[in-house]
């Protein structure tokens, strides 16, 4: 959003999408590390499919500071909304009745 407001340049966009594709990075392979019980099983691979759509919105959205295409931004929007959605029924399951803020 801030790169279609006009407050960061492709430059600045490509500087935050790497930031955050390491920290998905970073969070897969601790997610990997992981030995679920069988309970959360289910939970557990719906946590690392909401990570790996995050790499691959992010790694879609850095394509923006190599071309200037806004198309790519189209492309990552429904992954990063997907990736989001998974999120939010994995707190469903483990955290039930908290208050989930949107």
């Amino acid at each position: 959003l801030a790169y279609k407001l006009g407050e960061l340049d492709r430059a600045g966009l490509k500087s935050k999408v790497d930031a955050s594709s390491e920290t998905y990075r970073r969070a897969a392979t601790r997610i990997a590390a992981l030995t679920p019980p069988a309970s959360l099983a289910p939970v557990h691979e719906m946590y690392v499919d909401a990570v790996r759509l995050y790499q691959r919105s992010a790694a879609e959205m850095v394509r923006v500071g190599g071309d200037g295409r806004d198309e790519h931004l189209v492309v990552a929007q429904p992954l990063s909304m997907e990736a989001s959605e998974k999120l939010l029924k994995v707190g469903d399951v483990l955290w039930p009745s908290e208050y989930k803020p949107n």
